[in-house]
Protein backbone atom coordinates (compact mmCIF):
# COMPACT_ATOMS: atom_id res chain seq x y z
CA UNK A 1 0.00 0.00 0.00
CA UNK A 2 2.72 2.31 0.92
CA UNK A 3 4.73 1.77 -2.64
CA UNK A 4 1.24 1.91 -4.40
CA UNK A 5 0.81 5.45 -2.52
CA UNK A 6 4.74 6.42 -3.41
CA UNK A 7 4.03 6.07 -7.02
CA UNK A 8 0.57 7.79 -7.09
CA UNK A 9 2.51 10.72 -5.35
CA UNK A 10 5.70 10.67 -8.12
CA UNK A 11 2.74 10.91 -10.70
CA UNK A 12 1.03 13.25 -9.43
CA UNK A 13 4.23 15.50 -8.96
CA UNK A 14 5.08 15.03 -12.40
CA UNK A 15 1.70 16.50 -13.30
CA UNK A 16 1.96 19.56 -11.32
CA UNK A 17 5.02 20.26 -13.44
CA UNK A 18 3.44 19.89 -16.58
CA UNK A 19 0.68 22.04 -15.13
CA UNK A 20 3.27 24.46 -14.54
CA UNK A 21 4.66 24.35 -17.88
CA UNK A 22 1.03 25.11 -19.50
CA UNK A 23 1.05 28.25 -16.97
CA UNK A 24 4.06 29.39 -18.62
CA UNK A 25 3.46 28.54 -21.85
CA UNK A 26 0.14 30.69 -21.58
CA UNK A 27 2.09 34.21 -21.97
CA UNK A 28 4.41 32.31 -25.06
CA UNK A 29 2.43 31.37 -27.96
CA UNK A 30 -1.19 29.81 -28.65
CA UNK A 31 0.62 27.18 -30.62
CA UNK A 32 2.77 26.17 -27.89
CA UNK A 33 0.08 26.26 -25.56
CA UNK A 34 -1.99 24.21 -27.56
CA UNK A 35 0.33 21.47 -27.56
CA UNK A 36 1.79 20.98 -24.29
CA UNK A 37 -1.91 21.02 -23.06
CA UNK A 38 -2.66 18.45 -24.95
CA UNK A 39 0.69 16.75 -24.05
CA UNK A 40 -0.57 17.09 -20.16
CA UNK A 41 -4.23 15.78 -20.75
CA UNK A 42 -3.13 12.76 -21.79
CA UNK A 43 -1.47 11.18 -19.18
CA UNK A 44 -4.08 13.18 -16.89
CA UNK A 45 -6.84 10.81 -18.22
CA UNK A 46 -4.90 8.11 -17.82
CA UNK A 47 -4.02 8.12 -14.12
CA UNK A 48 -7.30 9.23 -13.82
CA UNK A 49 -8.88 6.31 -15.99
CA UNK A 50 -6.64 4.12 -13.48
CA UNK A 51 -8.44 5.67 -10.36
CA UNK A 52 -11.71 5.25 -11.23
CA UNK A 53 -12.92 3.69 -8.36
CA UNK A 54 -10.90 5.82 -5.88
CA UNK A 55 -13.22 8.94 -4.32
CA UNK A 56 -12.10 12.50 -5.24
CA UNK A 57 -12.06 14.68 -2.39
CA UNK A 58 -14.14 17.38 -3.81
CA UNK A 59 -13.04 21.18 -4.54
CA UNK A 60 -15.31 23.09 -6.19
CA UNK A 61 -18.45 24.49 -4.06
CA UNK A 62 -22.09 23.30 -5.55
CA UNK A 63 -23.55 26.12 -6.33
CA UNK A 64 -20.30 27.30 -8.09
CA UNK A 65 -20.03 23.87 -10.17
CA UNK A 66 -23.34 23.89 -11.26
CA UNK A 67 -23.92 27.44 -12.52
CA UNK A 68 -20.57 26.95 -14.49
CA UNK A 69 -21.82 23.62 -16.02
CA UNK A 70 -24.81 25.63 -16.57
CA UNK A 71 -22.96 28.10 -18.62
CA UNK A 72 -20.95 25.45 -20.41
CA UNK A 73 -24.33 24.07 -21.48
CA UNK A 74 -25.69 27.37 -22.70
CA UNK A 75 -22.98 27.81 -24.99
CA UNK A 76 -23.10 24.09 -26.52
CA UNK A 77 -27.02 24.87 -26.82
CA UNK A 78 -26.18 28.18 -29.01
CA UNK A 79 -24.93 26.45 -31.20
CA UNK A 80 -28.17 25.19 -32.32
CA UNK A 81 -29.64 28.98 -32.82
CA UNK A 82 -31.24 28.70 -36.36
CA UNK A 83 -29.46 31.99 -36.69
CA UNK A 84 -25.82 30.03 -36.86
CA UNK A 85 -25.25 29.38 -40.97
CA UNK A 86 -22.10 28.25 -40.65
CA UNK A 87 -22.38 25.17 -38.17
CA UNK A 88 -19.27 23.52 -38.82
CA UNK A 89 -16.75 27.08 -38.00
CA UNK A 90 -18.90 27.69 -35.03
CA UNK A 91 -19.25 24.25 -33.53
CA UNK A 92 -15.36 23.92 -34.08
CA UNK A 93 -14.20 27.10 -32.29
CA UNK A 94 -16.35 26.26 -29.06
CA UNK A 95 -14.93 22.79 -28.52
CA UNK A 96 -11.32 24.11 -29.65
CA UNK A 97 -11.38 27.34 -27.66
CA UNK A 98 -13.94 26.32 -24.60
CA UNK A 99 -12.07 22.24 -25.03
CA UNK A 100 -8.98 24.55 -23.63
CA UNK A 101 -10.70 26.01 -20.82
CA UNK A 102 -12.59 23.01 -19.23
CA UNK A 103 -9.24 20.66 -20.08
CA UNK A 104 -6.43 23.48 -17.87
CA UNK A 105 -9.82 23.18 -15.32
CA UNK A 106 -10.56 19.56 -14.88
CA UNK A 107 -6.70 19.19 -15.27
CA UNK A 108 -6.02 21.97 -12.46
CA UNK A 109 -8.69 20.18 -10.05
CA UNK A 110 -7.95 16.65 -10.33
CA UNK A 111 -4.08 17.17 -9.51
CA UNK A 112 -3.15 20.72 -8.09
CA UNK A 113 -5.47 20.46 -5.08
CA UNK A 114 -4.18 20.30 -1.56
CA UNK A 115 -5.05 16.70 -1.20
CA UNK A 116 -3.68 15.28 -5.27
CA UNK A 117 -1.48 12.22 -4.75
CA UNK A 118 -1.86 12.29 -0.56
CA UNK A 119 -3.42 10.70 2.12
CA UNK A 120 -6.52 12.94 3.28
CA UNK A 121 -4.81 13.82 6.59
CA UNK A 122 -1.01 13.31 5.26
CA UNK A 123 1.01 16.59 6.11
CA UNK A 124 2.72 18.19 3.62
CA UNK A 125 6.69 18.19 3.70
CA UNK A 126 7.98 20.97 6.28
CA UNK A 127 9.61 23.99 4.77
CA UNK A 128 13.32 24.03 5.92
CA UNK A 129 16.32 26.60 5.62
CA UNK A 130 19.63 25.73 4.43
CA UNK A 131 17.80 23.11 1.42
CA UNK A 132 18.39 24.13 -2.80
CA UNK A 133 16.19 26.60 -4.53
CA UNK A 134 14.67 24.18 -6.14
CA UNK A 135 13.71 21.44 -2.91
CA UNK A 136 11.95 24.77 -1.55
CA UNK A 137 10.23 25.49 -4.71
CA UNK A 138 8.71 21.90 -4.53
CA UNK A 139 8.23 21.57 -1.40
CA UNK A 140 6.22 24.86 -1.50
CA UNK A 141 1.89 24.24 -1.80
CA UNK A 142 1.12 24.01 -5.87
CA UNK A 143 -1.06 27.19 -6.54
CA UNK A 144 2.46 29.18 -4.74
CA UNK A 145 4.64 27.73 -7.71
CA UNK A 146 2.14 28.26 -10.33
CA UNK A 147 2.16 32.05 -8.82
CA UNK A 148 5.66 32.46 -8.91
CA UNK A 149 5.85 30.97 -12.25
CA UNK A 150 3.43 33.15 -13.76
CA UNK A 151 5.68 36.02 -11.88
CA UNK A 152 8.66 34.63 -13.56
CA UNK A 153 7.20 34.92 -17.16
CA UNK A 154 5.54 38.07 -16.80
CA UNK A 155 9.07 39.94 -15.86
CA UNK A 156 9.90 38.49 -19.18
CA UNK A 157 6.99 39.68 -21.30
CA UNK A 158 7.15 42.91 -19.42
CA UNK A 159 11.01 43.75 -20.27
CA UNK A 160 10.84 42.42 -23.74
CA UNK A 161 8.05 45.02 -23.71
CA UNK A 162 10.03 47.53 -22.85
CA UNK A 163 12.47 47.07 -25.13
CA UNK A 164 10.53 46.57 -28.35
CA UNK A 165 9.89 50.36 -27.29
CA UNK A 166 13.26 51.25 -26.91
CA UNK A 167 15.49 48.89 -29.11
CA UNK A 168 12.50 48.34 -32.36
CA UNK A 169 9.92 45.63 -33.05
CA UNK A 170 6.64 47.11 -31.46
CA UNK A 171 4.28 47.23 -34.10
CA UNK A 172 3.73 50.46 -36.41
CA UNK A 173 0.45 52.66 -34.50
CA UNK A 174 -1.78 49.99 -36.27
CA UNK A 175 -5.82 50.72 -35.01
CA UNK A 176 -4.45 54.37 -34.55
CA UNK A 177 -6.47 57.48 -35.92
CA UNK A 178 -3.12 58.85 -37.73
CA UNK A 179 -4.81 62.15 -38.17
CA UNK A 180 -5.66 62.48 -34.45
CA UNK A 181 -2.11 60.81 -33.02
CA UNK A 182 0.20 62.30 -35.57
CA UNK A 183 2.85 61.56 -32.83
CA UNK A 184 2.53 58.31 -32.20
CA UNK A 185 5.01 56.32 -34.08
CA UNK A 186 4.54 52.17 -32.26
CA UNK A 187 2.56 50.23 -29.66
CA UNK A 188 4.56 47.21 -28.14
CA UNK A 189 2.37 44.15 -27.64
CA UNK A 190 5.66 41.74 -26.58
CA UNK A 191 4.29 38.34 -26.72
CA UNK A 192 0.68 38.67 -27.31
CA UNK A 193 -1.09 39.37 -30.64
CA UNK A 194 -1.48 43.14 -30.18
CA UNK A 195 -0.86 45.78 -27.86
CA UNK A 196 -4.88 46.00 -26.65
CA UNK A 197 -4.40 42.10 -25.51
CA UNK A 198 -0.80 43.29 -24.16
CA UNK A 199 -2.57 46.00 -22.12
CA UNK A 200 -5.07 43.55 -20.67
CA UNK A 201 -2.51 41.25 -19.64
CA UNK A 202 -0.59 43.89 -17.84
CA UNK A 203 -3.57 44.69 -15.72
CA UNK A 204 -3.56 41.09 -14.69
CA UNK A 205 0.28 41.25 -14.08
CA UNK A 206 -0.43 44.86 -12.16
CA UNK A 207 -3.40 43.24 -9.83
CA UNK A 208 -1.51 40.56 -8.17
CA UNK A 209 1.93 42.61 -7.94
CA UNK A 210 0.08 44.89 -5.93
CA UNK A 211 -2.07 41.89 -4.36
CA UNK A 212 1.74 40.68 -2.72
CA UNK A 213 2.58 44.14 -2.14
CA UNK A 214 -0.17 44.79 0.33
CA UNK A 215 1.22 41.38 2.57
CA UNK A 216 4.94 41.90 1.74
CA UNK A 217 6.38 42.66 5.32
CA UNK A 218 10.49 42.35 4.17
CA UNK A 219 10.49 45.85 3.08
CA UNK A 220 13.05 44.98 -0.02
CA UNK A 221 11.08 42.70 -1.10
CA UNK A 222 8.20 45.09 -1.02
CA UNK A 223 10.37 47.62 -2.65
CA UNK A 224 11.40 45.01 -5.47
CA UNK A 225 7.61 43.99 -6.27
CA UNK A 226 7.22 48.01 -6.12
CA UNK A 227 9.90 48.77 -8.62
CA UNK A 228 8.33 45.89 -10.98
CA UNK A 229 4.97 47.56 -10.51
CA UNK A 230 6.37 50.58 -12.34
CA UNK A 231 8.09 48.47 -14.96
CA UNK A 232 4.02 47.20 -15.66
CA UNK A 233 3.02 50.81 -15.79
CA UNK A 234 5.45 52.22 -17.97
CA UNK A 235 5.06 48.76 -20.39
CA UNK A 236 1.35 50.22 -20.07
CA UNK A 237 1.63 53.37 -21.19
CA UNK A 238 4.02 52.28 -24.11
CA UNK A 239 0.89 49.73 -25.19
CA UNK A 240 -1.56 53.39 -25.65
CA UNK A 241 -4.00 51.18 -24.74
CA UNK A 242 -7.03 53.92 -23.35
CA UNK A 243 -9.56 51.44 -22.17
CA UNK A 244 -6.25 49.54 -20.14
CA UNK A 245 -5.29 53.14 -19.46
CA UNK A 246 -8.55 53.92 -17.35
CA UNK A 247 -8.63 50.47 -16.05
CA UNK A 248 -5.27 50.03 -14.76
CA UNK A 249 -5.96 53.88 -13.46
CA UNK A 250 -9.09 52.00 -11.44
CA UNK A 251 -6.74 49.14 -10.01
CA UNK A 252 -4.46 51.70 -8.56
CA UNK A 253 -6.81 53.48 -6.91
CA UNK A 254 -8.79 51.11 -5.56
CA UNK A 255 -5.41 49.72 -4.43
CA UNK A 256 -4.63 52.08 -2.02
CA UNK A 257 -8.01 52.94 -1.00
CA UNK A 258 -8.63 49.65 0.32
CA UNK A 259 -5.64 47.56 0.56
CA UNK A 260 -2.27 49.68 1.03
CA UNK A 261 -3.58 53.19 2.28
CA UNK A 262 -0.08 54.14 3.23
CA UNK A 263 0.37 53.35 -0.55
CA UNK A 264 -1.52 56.92 -1.12
CA UNK A 265 1.49 58.54 -0.66
CA UNK A 266 3.46 56.84 -3.12
CA UNK A 267 0.73 56.91 -5.67
CA UNK A 268 0.41 60.73 -5.62
CA UNK A 269 4.71 60.58 -6.43
CA UNK A 270 4.31 58.27 -9.23
CA UNK A 271 1.42 60.31 -10.40
CA UNK A 272 3.16 63.48 -10.22
CA UNK A 273 6.38 62.06 -11.50
CA UNK A 274 4.31 60.32 -14.81
CA UNK A 275 3.15 63.70 -15.51
CA UNK A 276 6.30 65.35 -15.29
CA UNK A 277 7.97 62.93 -17.62
CA UNK A 278 5.12 61.95 -19.73
CA UNK A 279 6.55 62.67 -23.25
CA UNK A 280 3.91 64.99 -26.04
CA UNK A 281 2.68 61.62 -27.19
CA UNK A 282 1.56 60.63 -24.47
CA UNK A 283 -0.57 64.11 -23.67
CA UNK A 284 -1.33 63.98 -27.05
CA UNK A 285 -3.21 60.75 -26.64
CA UNK A 286 -4.72 61.20 -23.39
CA UNK A 287 -6.45 64.31 -25.11
CA UNK A 288 -8.15 62.18 -27.30
CA UNK A 289 -10.44 61.00 -24.88
CA UNK A 290 -11.80 64.85 -24.15
CA UNK A 291 -13.19 64.53 -27.93
CA UNK A 292 -13.58 60.66 -28.95
CA UNK A 293 -16.20 61.05 -31.82
CA UNK A 294 -13.47 63.04 -33.25
CA UNK A 295 -11.04 59.78 -33.13
CA UNK A 296 -11.62 57.33 -35.46
CA UNK A 297 -10.89 54.53 -33.50
CA UNK A 298 -13.01 55.22 -31.06
CA UNK A 299 -15.78 56.48 -32.88
CA UNK A 300 -15.87 53.09 -34.51
CA UNK A 301 -15.66 51.50 -30.60
CA UNK A 302 -18.58 53.48 -30.12
CA UNK A 303 -20.68 52.02 -33.51
CA UNK A 304 -19.46 48.27 -32.54
CA UNK A 305 -21.66 49.23 -29.18
CA UNK A 306 -24.52 50.27 -30.88
CA UNK A 307 -24.75 47.58 -33.32
CA UNK A 308 -24.13 45.02 -30.48
CA UNK A 309 -26.92 46.63 -28.57
CA UNK A 310 -29.29 46.20 -31.96
CA UNK A 311 -28.11 42.73 -32.11
CA UNK A 312 -28.90 41.85 -28.43
CA UNK A 313 -32.26 43.61 -28.50
CA UNK A 314 -33.26 42.01 -31.42
CA UNK A 315 -32.20 38.56 -30.15
CA UNK A 316 -32.27 38.64 -26.85
CA UNK A 317 -31.73 34.74 -26.29
CA UNK A 318 -28.80 35.49 -28.39
CA UNK A 319 -27.38 34.05 -31.79
CA UNK A 320 -25.04 31.62 -31.22
CA UNK A 321 -21.36 30.82 -29.77
CA UNK A 322 -18.84 32.57 -32.66
CA UNK A 323 -21.93 33.64 -34.64
CA UNK A 324 -20.98 37.14 -34.14
CA UNK A 325 -18.82 37.40 -36.96
CA UNK A 326 -21.34 36.41 -39.48
CA UNK A 327 -24.36 38.42 -38.36
CA UNK A 328 -22.74 41.68 -37.86
CA UNK A 329 -22.98 41.91 -42.08
CA UNK A 330 -26.86 42.47 -41.63
CA UNK A 331 -26.11 45.53 -38.60
CA UNK A 332 -23.25 47.51 -39.85
CA UNK A 333 -24.30 50.28 -40.58
CA UNK A 334 -20.29 52.20 -39.85
CA UNK A 335 -18.48 49.93 -42.70
CA UNK A 336 -21.54 49.09 -44.81
CA UNK A 337 -18.76 46.54 -46.13
CA UNK A 338 -19.69 42.73 -46.33
CA UNK A 339 -15.69 42.06 -46.48
CA UNK A 340 -15.09 43.94 -43.25
CA UNK A 341 -14.44 41.03 -40.99
CA UNK A 342 -15.61 41.34 -36.86
CA UNK A 343 -15.46 38.90 -34.54
CA UNK A 344 -16.33 40.63 -31.67
CA UNK A 345 -17.98 44.01 -30.44
CA UNK A 346 -15.37 44.78 -28.53
CA UNK A 347 -17.49 44.63 -25.17
CA UNK A 348 -17.14 42.20 -22.90
CA UNK A 349 -20.19 42.14 -21.43
CA UNK A 350 -22.24 43.06 -24.59
CA UNK A 351 -20.64 40.12 -26.77
CA UNK A 352 -21.73 37.51 -23.97
CA UNK A 353 -25.33 38.91 -24.10
CA UNK A 354 -25.01 38.62 -28.33
CA UNK A 355 -23.64 35.56 -28.48
CA UNK A 356 -25.20 33.44 -25.87
CA UNK A 357 -27.83 36.05 -24.91
CA UNK A 358 -29.23 37.43 -21.76
CA UNK A 359 -29.38 34.23 -19.61
CA UNK A 360 -25.80 33.72 -20.84
CA UNK A 361 -24.78 37.19 -19.68
CA UNK A 362 -26.48 36.22 -16.34
CA UNK A 363 -25.04 33.13 -15.32
CA UNK A 364 -21.39 34.28 -16.72
CA UNK A 365 -21.73 37.25 -14.31
CA UNK A 366 -23.29 34.79 -11.78
CA UNK A 367 -20.49 32.29 -11.79
CA UNK A 368 -17.85 35.97 -11.70
CA UNK A 369 -19.76 37.02 -8.66
CA UNK A 370 -19.61 33.78 -6.64
CA UNK A 371 -15.83 33.75 -7.53
CA UNK A 372 -15.68 37.18 -6.29
CA UNK A 373 -17.27 36.67 -3.70
CA UNK A 374 -14.69 34.01 -2.69
CA UNK A 375 -12.10 36.15 -3.19
CA UNK A 376 -13.23 38.55 -0.53
CA UNK A 377 -14.26 35.72 1.87
CA UNK A 378 -10.25 34.28 1.82
CA UNK A 379 -9.18 37.83 1.87
CA UNK A 380 -11.22 38.46 4.88
CA UNK A 381 -10.34 34.90 6.62
CA UNK A 382 -6.85 34.27 5.32
CA UNK A 383 -4.79 31.45 7.17
CA UNK A 384 -1.81 32.33 4.77
CA UNK A 385 -0.57 35.87 3.63
CA UNK A 386 0.13 34.66 0.34
CA UNK A 387 -4.00 33.23 0.20
CA UNK A 388 -4.42 37.11 1.59
CA UNK A 389 -1.88 38.59 -1.71
CA UNK A 390 -3.62 36.15 -4.27
CA UNK A 391 -7.57 37.20 -3.31
CA UNK A 392 -6.62 40.70 -3.58
CA UNK A 393 -5.23 40.32 -6.78
CA UNK A 394 -8.41 38.43 -7.84
CA UNK A 395 -10.49 41.42 -6.98
CA UNK A 396 -8.02 43.80 -8.71
CA UNK A 397 -8.31 41.95 -11.46
CA UNK A 398 -11.40 41.56 -11.72
CA UNK A 399 -11.66 45.10 -11.55
CA UNK A 400 -9.25 46.15 -14.26
CA UNK A 401 -10.83 43.23 -16.83
CA UNK A 402 -14.22 44.32 -16.16
CA UNK A 403 -13.31 48.14 -16.88
CA UNK A 404 -10.94 47.14 -19.41
CA UNK A 405 -13.94 45.10 -21.03
CA UNK A 406 -16.28 48.06 -21.30
CA UNK A 407 -14.25 49.20 -24.57
CA UNK A 408 -12.52 45.72 -25.55
CA UNK A 409 -13.07 41.97 -25.14
CA UNK A 410 -9.87 40.65 -24.23
CA UNK A 411 -10.89 37.62 -23.42
CA UNK A 412 -11.58 36.53 -27.12
CA UNK A 413 -8.02 35.57 -27.49
CA UNK A 414 -7.54 32.44 -26.56
CA UNK A 415 -4.46 32.79 -24.50
CA UNK A 416 -6.09 35.52 -22.27
CA UNK A 417 -9.50 33.39 -21.77
CA UNK A 418 -7.15 30.76 -20.83
CA UNK A 419 -5.60 32.89 -18.56
CA UNK A 420 -8.25 34.01 -17.03
CA UNK A 421 -10.12 30.59 -16.41
CA UNK A 422 -6.48 29.48 -14.94
CA UNK A 423 -6.71 32.28 -12.12
CA UNK A 424 -10.45 31.35 -11.40
CA UNK A 425 -9.53 27.80 -10.98
CA UNK A 426 -6.48 28.67 -9.13
CA UNK A 427 -9.16 30.82 -6.60
CA UNK A 428 -11.00 27.62 -5.71
CA UNK A 429 -7.86 25.37 -4.93
CA UNK A 430 -6.57 28.10 -2.97
CA UNK A 431 -9.76 28.01 -1.02
CA UNK A 432 -9.09 24.77 -0.29
CA UNK A 433 -5.71 25.13 0.66
CA UNK A 434 -7.15 27.94 2.77
CA UNK A 435 -9.68 25.49 4.24
CA UNK A 436 -7.90 22.43 4.84
CA UNK A 437 -4.15 22.71 5.12
CA UNK A 438 -2.26 23.25 8.70
CA UNK A 439 -0.24 26.15 9.55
Amino acid sequence: MGRERSAATTEYGKMQWLLLLVAGCIAADQTLLGIVLLAVLVPGLWIAWKERHIPQVRVWPLYLKWTLFLLLGAGYLSLHNPLVTEKFNCTFNFFYVVGQYVAVAWLLTRFGNCFAGRGLFEKPLPYEEGLPFWQIFNRQPFPVRVIRVLGWVAVLVVLAGIGQHYFGGATDALWVDRDVNPLLRNRVYSSWENPNIFAGYLCIVAAYVMGFISVEKNARKRWILFGFLLLVILCEAFTFSRGFWIAMAAELLFFVLFFYRKGIVYLLGVAAAAAAMAGPVIWQRLDTMRHLTEDSSAAMRLAYLEIAGAIVEEHPLGIGWYNYRYVFPEYDFYFQNPDVIMYHCHNLFLNVAAELGLPGLFLFLSAWLMLLWTARQMYRKPRFLWVKAFSAGYLLMSLGIAVGGIGDHVLFNVRMGMLFWYLNVLLVLIRSFNSFVSE
